[in-house]
């Protein structure tokens, strides 16, 4: 028998559930980001990935998407993009896998994007306020931090 102050289970969601917020906030600073970088030709997500192998270039598909947290397929039709517009090159590597890594257009489209990309960064954390900015970082370092001690 329920509390007779107990919320009902979808008010209890409605008030509690972190999934649902979490998603209504991506919705919102994702916008912030896509707005910023669309006069360059690309997406929040594709940005996302391109950076990834940027960074860690030459690397396999399977790698980026583990990274991002990313199924596989999720991640090919952001790569796709990337390779048709000359940002990203599929190499052979070991077997049937394939190593990606940016190309010279790949890394002066992230060189050019940056101020926009900088000016969204400040609108986020406008919007998150810096406190909660900085507590989502923090987050994502752990879980990577536990990712790569896994790995």
């Amino acid at each position: 028998m329920r509390h007779p102050n107990a919320p009902t289970p979808e008010r209890e969601i409605v008030r509690d559930c972190l999934a649902t917020r979490l998603r209504l906030l991506t919705r919102l600073v994702t916008g912030l980001y896509d707005a910023a970088l669309r006069p360059h030709g690309i997406r929040t997500s594709q940005m996302n990935v391109l950076v990834a192998v940027a960074c860690f270039g030459p690397v396999r598909a399977v790698d980026v998407a583990r990274r991002l947290c990313l199924d596989v397929s999720t991640l090919s039709r952001d790569l796709e993009r990337l390779l048709a517009r000359g940002w990203v090159r599929a190499t052979p590597g070991k077997g049937r896998a394939k190593l990606l890594e940016a190309t010279a257009a790949g890394r002066r489209l992230i060189a050019g994007a940056l101020d926009d990309w900088r000016a969204a960064q400040r609108k986020a954390r406008k919007l998150l306020t810096p406190a909660a900015a900085d507590a989502v970082a923090a987050a994502v370092d752990a879980v990577w931090a536990d990712s790569d001690a896994g790995a």
